[in-house]
């Protein structure tokens, strides 16, 4: 506020800044900012520690549409519709002795109008009862399909969302004050973090992690036209589908999997009637249990993932379980014993499995949980970020990355102020001189930064 005179800007025109001319904008800005930070040494971008959070919404907590209801009822509705019709067809039928007309198979809002369109057409030839009927279509049924519609619509793949911020979806939070698992519209928040200063944000509707690794590492290669060559993750990202993404890109992935720690356990390791350690003769296709006894391949079939993904599922049984000595250890369901396996799944998890455990693995996975973790301490607990102040996807966005942003500063600061003066003088030594030419917006935001933590300097430079 010294170059300003003390003179603040107003309220109106604070908000008007942050919900209007940030949007689409925030994210570039953001990147601005890492890309300064790299340029001053404070990050590599060569490894990404990624994990999520929920935020909540500005949105009211109950004003809910579920996916759930929102189909019963529509169904139910349909079903009246095409009995109503059904009525005035067979009444018009009686009165022209015709034959009776074919229904609808699928009633939706347009083909509904259509049908109202041809019986007013035709309102003459009908009764007062029949006339009735038409008109509460018209009036009552056609609206209410139409809603549905649209809000099975807004849904798109969720299962909820909010009627004061149609963008949110209901999610569990950790912050459970009611103590009763009461879900929340919320934002899923995903960050990349190196030596706990943010490198990259995303948010996301989909309440689960596991989908949204493979976005939010594009998005980062997006920002800096490279991809980290090593990504530290908790078991809430191990999947097959991102596990054959990170190989294919050759991304050192440090991501464990559900059951990661459970496998490191003595009694799993003792337990010999785990699917895992079966004996797989992988030229026959067939595993064999601890008797002695085959279990052949009868079939597979495909399963599709959130995102599209479609993994292929072997199932194989044993031919004869009835009499077996060691049956009441090894399966306790009916019939013989029956074994699902995704061996692509298998072979990625043990190649992940080998990285986890090795010696660099450990040195990753030390820091991870004291790393993302850190930041949202800091950014929820301290700094008191509990929820968005503004509504929509695009505008928490921008609400996050501000956050972001002030957080990464800070950290800067927390380093050493006058550390952090000297190297922007070192990095903007030629920026602020007339002779100079701009290197672009990111050598903008640095003089802005470096007349910030030194508006004096600055200005005898420009001066000079």
């Amino acid at each position: 506020m010294w170059l300003s005179g003390r003179s603040t800007p107003d309220f109106r025109t604070i908000n008007d800044f942050r919900s209007r001319r940030l949007q689409n904008q925030i994210q570039d800005l953001f990147a601005e900012v890492v890309r300064l930070m790299h340029r001053l040494e404070y990050v590599s971008l060569q490894t990404q520690y990624v994990d999520g959070t929920k935020i909540e919404s500005a949105a009211n907590r109950y004003t809910f549409v579920w996916r759930g209801a929102v189909e019963k009822n529509k169904q139910k509705l349909e079903t009246k519709i095409k009995s109503v019709l059904s009525d005035i067809k067979q009444a018009i039928k009686e009165d022209r002795k015709a034959p009776a007309e074919q229904l609808p198979g699928k009633v939706d809002a347009h083909r509904l109008r259509e049908e109202l369109q041809q019986l007013n057409e035709r309102v003459a030839e009908l009764g007062k009862k029949e006339q009735k009927q038409v008109k509460k279509l018209a009036e009552e049924h056609l609206p209410r399909l139409e809603k549905y519609e649209q809000q099975l619509e807004k849904l798109g793949e969720r299962n909820s969302y909010s009627k004061t911020d149609e963008e949110a979806t209901f999610m569990r939070m950790k912050e459970d004050h009611m103590k009763n698992g009461q879900l929340k519209p919320a934002y899923n928040i995903q960050i990349s973090t190196e030596g706990q200063l943010i490198t990259n944000f995303s948010l996301y509707q989909r309440p689960g992690d596991t989908s949204t690794l493979l976005p939010h590492l594009q998005q980062f290669q997006a920002h800096y036209q490279t991809q980290s060559p090593v990504v530290v993750a908790d078991a809430g990202y191990g999947s097959e589908q991102n596990y054959a993404w990170l190989e294919e890109h050759q991304v050192a992935a440090y991501v464990k999997y559900n059951y990661f720690h459970s496998e490191q356990k003595r009694r799993f390791k003792r337990d010999i009637f785990h699917a895992q350690h079966l004996y797989y003769n992988q030229q026959q296709d067939f595993f064999v249990c601890p008797m002695g006894q085959r279990l052949e391949k009868v079939g597979e079939h495909k399963r599709t993932s959130e995102l599209g993904y479609i993994s292929t599922i072997s199932r194989y049984q044993a031919r004869r379980c009835q009499g077996c000595p060691l049956r009441g250890q090894c399966f306790k369901g009916r019939g013989n014993r029956v074994i699902e396996v995704n061996h692509r799944l298998q072979r990625l998890k043990a190649r992940a499995r080998e990285r986890l455990l090795s010696e660099e693995g450990v040195r990753h996975r030390r820091p991870r949980p004291i790393e993302p973790e850190a930041v949202f301490g800091q950014v929820k607990s301290n700094n008191r970020f509990t929820r968005f102040r503004l509504r929509t996807l695009a505008k928490a966005e921008v609400d996050f990355g501000l956050a972001a942003m002030a957080h990464n500063l800070r950290k800067l600061a927390s380093k050493g102020v006058k550390a952090f003066e000297e190297a922007l003088e070192r990095a903007a030594a030629g920026l602020l001189r007339p002779h100079e030419q701009s290197g672009g917006a990111a050598d903008g935001l640095l003089a802005h930064l470096f007349a910030f933590f030194n508006p004096r300097a600055a200005v005898f430079q420009l001066a000079a």
